[in-house]
């Protein structure tokens, strides 16, 4: 099982190398000026970076790329420094062969980002999965995170309840057979994906247009890896210090209906916003609203 789980991630990390030296130098590299990269042992990040005041991080939740957030850093980059990263093997956020998408390895690596393109203080708005990443690095590297307004938040339980649900026939949990599926079929799934989790079906033709776009230049959706490595249902988070948020679109129907509570197990206070209307990215279907939120929430200290 050993051989065929490692064989199972190489169809992720495999060309990495070429990978990094084609996005640096193609399509990917010019789609706004503000785009940047930066390299650590094992991944080369893709962000962009905008605006000036507190720094405030966000993660890029797959298939989504850097491509969809003009309107997000519109409506934040007035209040804040922002800046919004690929993880490791998504988007255009190459990796070495090395990288394992084991979760403490990923998030060491995204320690790493963080530490020089973001520095210490930083406020996380991690989405979905990626905010175990950012209540882990909350409590391990307190000095890189101030506060925490995550996106489509949950505990670990949450994920896998999550998981079993987005893969019910566990094809995209087995090893190899996974990421084969998720290589042939990544551009057909997501269409289907955004019509399940987006809330605001007005947005559905730029999202699928935008991903499209991405795909046909490369851009990767590492799914299957990160359901059966990152995802681990063995991983115990400690509760962070750091105030936290979380934001809530009730209309994503990706998730179901009792994990929209479960960010509030993260912490011994949770603040939470929920929106009716809104799907599994508020911070892309109305950036205004969930920055005015944002704004109003950190005036309350």
């Amino acid at each position: 099982m050993k051989t065929v789980r490692e064989l199972g991630t190489k169809l992720d990390t495999w060309g990495g190398r070429r990978k990094m030296a084609t996005f640096k130098a193609g399509w990917a590299a010019s789609t706004s000026p503000e785009t940047g990269f930066y390299t650590t042992p094992l991944t080369q990040y893709r962000y962009r970076l905008r605006g000036s005041g507190p720094t405030l991080v966000f993660s890029a939740d797959p298939p989504m790329t850097l491509e969809n957030y003009d309107a997000l850093l519109d409506a934040f980059s007035p209040h804040f420094r922002v800046i919004i990263f690929e993880l490791p093997a998504m988007g255009f956020s190459a990796v070495d062969p090395a990288y394992r998408f084991d979760f403490y390895q990923t998030n060491d690596d995204v320690a790493r980002f963080l530490k020089d393109v973001a520095g210490e203080g930083a406020i996380l708005a991690f989405s979905c999965v990626a905010s175990l990443c950012a209540i882990d690095l909350a409590c391990r590297r307190p000095e890189l995170v101030s506060r925490l307004a995550l996106l489509q938040a949950g505990d670990v339980a949450a994920f896998a309840t999550w998981k079993e649900g987005r893969d019910p026939k566990g094809i995209l949990a087995r090893p190899f057979l996974g990421q084969w599926v998720m290589k042939q079929l990544a551009s057909k799934r997501m269409p289907d994906w955004y019509r399940l989790s987006i809330g605001r079906k007005d947005m559905l033709d730029e999202f699928v247009a935008c991903a499209c776009r991405s795909f046909e230049h490369g851009a990767m959706w590492s799914l299957a890896s990160a359901y059966q490595l990152y995802m681990d249902p063995s991983i115990q988070l400690d509760k962070p210090k750091q105030p936290l948020l979380a934001f809530w679109g009730q209309a994503d129907r990706s998730h179901p209906a009792q994990n929209a509570e479960r960010a509030r197990y993260l912490a011994d206070h949770v603040d939470y916003i929920s929106y009716p209307d809104l799907g599994h990215t508020p911070e892309l279907e109305d950036p205004a609203r969930v920055c005015r939120d944002l704004l109003a929430w950190l005036k309350q200290d």
